[in-house]
């Protein structure tokens, strides 16, 4: 079946990316907080060897992605995932779920990385995967000063300075150009930082230009006044 540019379009915006032969298409499996049980695991080596070509790879986000699987298939391919608890999803234009560290399997954490990521993938991939953002928008979590998740490179991050605190980055970006995000005065609890995440993504809903990221967002309408909205003032 020959597809269209605008079919293409619209089946990479639910998860499914054609594949250079422009045949096949990879699948991205989402996995929450990069946690997935062993049974989960199970499932999607099923898959594989059903629909793909016996393998999957992981992604630089803990993600899952399934390679070189039919258009027909496609279909098949979500509701198996749907069996085990899985989704297909986690591109467009709008919240990416959320990026983590290892957190409470780290010994230096000082928050819990991975509940707050699971509690940002509810209220922000879900709860806004309707709502369609000028760009994507990622958000990064790191345990502590020691950065593994990358924060500077986040839309908006969180990063643990201190046990349940945090400091809060903003207009980070990488890919082709790499922005270094700026990080706005003060520590904040986890409830309250996801206060100021959801202002940050209204604010690039109603600011941003299309096609912008919220990084050049940041940087044209000027971090000052970018973080004055964040905190409220």
């Amino acid at each position: 079946m020959e597809l269209t540019n605008e079919q293409r379009t619209a089946l990479k915006g639910k998860g499914y990316i054609t594949m250079k032969d422009g045949l096949h298409f990879s699948c991205r499996v989402v996995i929450s907080a990069g946690k997935i049980s062993a049974l989960q695991a199970q499932k999607i080596t099923e898959i594989c060897q059903s629909y793909g070509k016996g393998y999957f790879t992981i992604t630089h986000r803990s993600n899952v992605q399934i390679p070189w699987v039919q258009y027909e298939d496609l279909d098949n391919v979500a509701k198996s995932l749907e069996e085990a608890g899985l989704s297909i999803g986690g591109t467009g234009p709008r919240v990416r779920p959320a990026h983590n560290c290892k957190g409470p399997a780290c010994r230096f954490h000082l928050y819990d990385t991975e509940a707050a990521a699971q509690q940002m993938n509810e209220r922000f991939y879900k709860g806004y995967y309707d709502v369609k953002l000028p760009s994507k928008f990622r958000i990064q979590l790191s345990g502590c000063p020691n950065n593994c998740a990358k924060t500077q490179l986040g839309c908006v991050s969180l990063q643990g300075r201190r046990p349940n605190q945090v400091a809060v980055l903003i207009g980070g970006m990488s890919g082709r150009n790499t922005i270094v995000g700026k990080e706005i005065a003060g520590l904040y609890s986890i409830p309250e930082a996801m206060d100021m995440i959801e202002t940050a993504l209204q604010f690039y809903k109603e600011n941003g230009l299309p096609g912008e990221r919220f990084a050049k967002m940041v940087d044209r309408v000027g971090f000052e006044n970018v973080e004055k909205a964040l905190l409220g003032n």
